[in-house]
């Protein structure tokens, strides 16, 4: 009876790791449609959190509107938005090194 409960609980545990590692391996590939490849900010770029997952910021809010439907790349039209409404264009942001999503982060004029 015992291997039978240690077999049922093996498996659980491979099933939660076979389920969770590629959610939280899945989207970095992301980072390298943007323009700086996430070079800068990492996840930081998109996300509220640097380290990833959860509440987008407002750029990763944009490119989810516009990127993704684009078929989930940086284009013209998500480069010439202000996502956080800090008077710089996305292209702006990633030319001058500063985080599109953070309307503290901004380009020196």
């Amino acid at each position: 009876m015992r291997v039978g409960k240690a077999m049922v609980g093996c498996l659980m545990v491979a099933l939660v790791l076979f389920v969770a590692i590629p959610m939280a391996s899945a989207r970095p590939f992301r980072m390298g449609n943007l323009p700086d490849k996430g070079s800068k900010f990492g996840c930081g770029t998109c996300h509220a959190n640097p380290a990833g997952g959860g509440q987008r910021n407002a750029f990763g809010q944009d490119y989810e509107k516009i990127g993704i439907k684009a078929g989930d790349k940086y284009t013209q039209e998500l480069g010439v938005v202000d996502s956080d409404k800090d008077e710089f264009t996305n292209d702006q942001e990633f030319a001058a090194g500063s985080n599109p999503g953070d309307p503290k982060s901004k380009p020196s004029k």
